[in-house]
């Protein structure tokens, strides 16, 4: 989780500077993958990218993971709606949403999908909350008279941890959701770089002017997808 959180400062990174009139360099020594077609180091745009794919999708789990957290803890009269939820996949409600308002900006985007993977999170979340309400230490806590702040500080640590072991299934959603949208043209618009931008812009080129920028976008994203099947234990 520590790893994937490193990647949210990639959002505070300023865009590579223009020079279209160096645009669609070949490639060199200097430029690995040459330049694109607004004069950009198709190489430190590729790795740029990523990196702001992979933030956004910890800055959108941390968010689910939040918002599941209070579900769990407060959302008794809700669960119905909330188990509804969980049987339908976030895409489908996003790619009708995003089609129907010509796309989502980012911060729209950021919402939406933390929200709508907090009800996958909440079930598991609630299952654990749930035993530690019924443990001794619980009701130790309430008969002693503990403060809600003290409780909060003594046992911060061991919610983080359950709430850390969701972490990675969240960010794989929240990476894939956007990466689908922005691939289809209907994610934050040319303004906010991403992996699924790349992928819009480049796959319809492969087949007549194939460019290293576009292969290597496509790596990039195969690769992810590759690393993150989940491994059967041998």
């Amino acid at each position: 989780m520590k790893g994937r959180l490193l990647f949210l400062l990639a959002l505070l990174l300023p865009d590579l500077p223009l020079d279209p009139f160096r645009g669609g360099a070949a490639v060199s020594f200097r430029h690995p993958l040459g330049l694109d077609d607004l004069g950009r180091d198709a190489l430190l745009r590729l790795l740029l990218a990523g990196a702001r794919s992979l933030g956004f999708a910890s800055a959108c789990a941390l968010l689910a993971l939040a918002t599941a957290l209070l579900l769990a803890w407060y959302g008794r009269r809700g669960r119905g709606a909330l188990s509804a939820l969980r049987s339908v996949p976030p895409l489908l409600f996003l790619l009708p949403l995003a089609a129907a308002t010509g796309g989502l900006s980012l911060p729209v985007l950021f919402l939406v999908m933390g929200l709508l993977l907090a009800p996958h999170l909440e079930a598991p979340l609630r299952m654990r909350l749930e035993a530690f309400r019924r443990s001794p230490a619980w009701a130790a806590e309430r008969v002693l008279g503990a403060s809600p702040a003290s409780t909060l500080r003594r046992w911060a640590p061991w919610g983080l941890d359950q709430a850390a072991s969701l972490f990675p299934g969240a960010w794989l959603g929240a990476l894939w959701g956007e990466a689908t949208l922005s691939a289809l043209g209907l994610g934050p618009g040319p303004g906010r770089d991403s992996l699924g931008r790349l992928l819009s812009e480049e796959l319809p080129r492969l087949t007549t002017d194939p460019s290293p920028l576009g292969w290597a976008a496509l790596a990039a994203v195969l690769g992810l997808a590759w690393v993150s099947v989940p491994r059967r234990p041998a």
